[in-house]
């Protein structure tokens, strides 16, 4: 949208594009009644901040302009193209984000494709990230998509599962042996460990590079916890289809994250398509 925000968002997407060798393509949006300007001087805008923020040796990226709502426009382009990965920049908090989503997240729901949020200078190598796990196939998807866009090459990753104890509330609340308790959750961490193992095993990474931390609490609370601690540069989180009555009712992790998050955020899409290409 070339204001400040987006000059880290294209610097972002440069790096990435140069380093998978993919085809990138620069996108503006505007209002139908803001076509009145000329399409030329969007493009010229555009092609100066490419100038100035791109790497040696890229390939030229493409710029396109189009014209209706950001959101359903961004998410018709992207499926237009098949896009793999839509890059975005930093998000504005809105009052009604927790309701309806943050743009980033009605954009993913949308176009039903993985974005990369950047909240960081675009220039800045991903040292440290911390990914947010399932105990299940998703977190396998998740992984093999990082793995694809080669950010975990190099950096140093943790994996953190955050979960909620089942030995709490009245039932256990008198007479409760909680030595007991304890031995049961060492017991459900070790197997939890050893599925998270697994899995990463099963997206073809090194699973030995992987910390892994549990946090006993909510996904969200574990995620907030150790990004405080860790703070990476990456967070890698998962998102899923949610309706705006189940989001009132329970939330959405991926949507609280989006809105409260510093670092940068890639986010899974429900499916993701196969090729390579960058919008």
């Amino acid at each position: 949208d070339l204001s400040e925000r987006s000059d880290q968002a294209m610097q972002r997407a440069l790096s990435v594009a140069h380093r998978l060798d993919a085809d990138l393509t620069f996108l503006h949006v505007v209002e139908p009644r803001e076509l009145i300007a000329p399409a030329t001087r969007v493009r010229e805008r555009v092609a100066d901040r490419i100038a100035l923020l791109a790497p040696r040796g890229i390939r030229e990226p493409a710029v396109e302009l189009r014209a209706g709502e950001h959101v359903q426009t961004i998410a018709k382009f992207a499926d237009e193209t098949r896009t793999d990965l839509i890059i975005l920049g930093s998000q504005r908090r809105r009052a009604l984000a927790p309701l309806v989503g943050t743009t980033a997240e009605r954009i993913i729901s949308l176009a039903r494709r993985p974005a990369l949020i950047v909240n960081l200078d675009g220039g800045l190598p991903y040292k440290s990230i911390v990914i947010a796990a399932e105990l299940s196939d998703a977190f396998v998807r998740i992984v093999r998509m990082a793995r694809s866009l080669r950010v975990l090459d190099t950096a140093s990753v943790a994996v953190v599962h955050g979960f909620e104890s089942p030995y709490r509330g009245p039932l256990y609340a008198e007479g409760f042996d909680l030595h007991a308790a304890r031995r049961n959750l060492d017991e459900w961490e070790r197997v939890a460990k050893k599925r998270l193992l697994l899995k990463l095993d099963s997206a073809g990474v090194e699973s030995s590079r992987f910390r892994l931390v549990f946090h006993q609490s909510r996904p969200i609370g574990a995620i907030q916890r150790i990004v405080r601690r860790v703070q990476p540069e990456l967070l890698i989180i998962g998102s899923r289809d949610r309706s705006v009555l189940d989001r009132i009712m329970q939330g959405s992790t991926s949507n609280d994250l989006l809105r409260t998050i510093e670092c940068d955020l890639l986010v899974a899409a429900p499916e993701e398509p196969s090729s390579l290409s960058l919008s």
